[in-house]
């Protein structure tokens, strides 16, 4: 096998060691909800950093239009791609290298009716099946972080858009003061599967990639904020848990992100540019 196929295989691991549908469904289980829609649903489907408040914050920023067609890129359960659908009426294609996750996604899109507006897919960002200048916006969380070569990613979403599409980004890069503590949500303890580049060579890469118009907000501070406040909810549980990152595992991971932000050894991002 290629590199990129072992690559994204062990990926494709890390994000399966839970049974993320079984999780969420247990909650809305317990908290009496027999029928949920989108906004039940997002209090535990958002995998990313900031959760739901960071999916508003992003599609403020991007000024997103309601009914624009989107491709979300490495949409993991599909919580950003439930809201853009069901806030604003997009209709979404999320895509994501993890079958479990993609599963996973499409039942609980099924599940809140939104089947109409998303359609879950495996595969790889940096190769995707759609047609070039296709969608008018392309969503990305989280992702680079995990590609060697990120300019491979940023270069796709510059195929995909149609001219004038908008890119949405909310990234992690690496920080002034030393090396990111591990494990991380995204990657085990020996750093592995963790590709992390400087702000310098994310915008780099994006202009080479034909992206303009770039704004991007450094929201370190709010991340490491709405991390504090999840481990805090997290040690008030008998068992600590979360629905993609094993027990053990998650309280570690979860409180190294918060530190690596909080000590500058890493950042995250905001951004959003234009295809033209």
């Amino acid at each position: 096998m290629s590199d990129t196929t072992d690559l994204n295989a062990a990926i494709a691991r890390h994000w399966s060691r839970g049974d993320p549908l079984g999780w969420i469904e247990a909650r809305l289980a317990a908290a009496g909800i027999a029928h949920p829609d989108y906004r039940d649903v997002a209090r535990y489907d958002q995998i990313h950093a900031g959760g739901l408040a960071a999916v508003r914050e992003l599609a403020a920023l991007v000024g997103v239009h309601t009914g624009e067609r989107v491709l979300d890129l490495g949409g993991g359960l599909g919580g950003a791609a439930r809201w853009l659908a069901g806030e604003l009426g997009c209709e979404v294609l999320c895509l994501d290298l993890t079958p479990q996750l993609v599963v996973a996604g499409a039942a609980l899109t099924a599940r809140v009716g939104l089947q109409a507006r998303i359609r879950h897919l495996v595969g790889d960002a940096t190769a995707t099946p759609l047609p070039a200048a296709s969608v008018d916006g392309v969503w990305v969380q989280h992702l680079a972080q995990h590609i060697p070569a990120a300019g491979q990613l940023w270069r796709e979403a510059a195929r995909v858009l149609k001219p004038g599409g908008w890119l949405g980004f909310h990234e992690w890069v690496l920080g002034p003061a030393g090396a990111p503590y591990y494990p991380a949500p995204w990657a085990p303890a020996d750093g592995s599967l963790s590709y992390l580049d400087t702000r310098d060579a994310l915008e780099h890469a994006l202009q080479v990639a034909g992206f303009t118009q770039l704004a991007i907000v450094d929201v370190s501070a709010a991340m490491a904020a709405a991390y504090a406040r999840q481990l805090a909810a997290l040690r008030a549980q008998p068992v600590a848990d979360n629905p993609v990152l094993p027990g053990p595992e998650s309280l570690l991971a979860l409180a190294n992100a918060q530190a690596s932000l909080v000590e500058r050894r890493a950042a995250c991002l905001m951004g959003c540019a234009r295809f033209v």
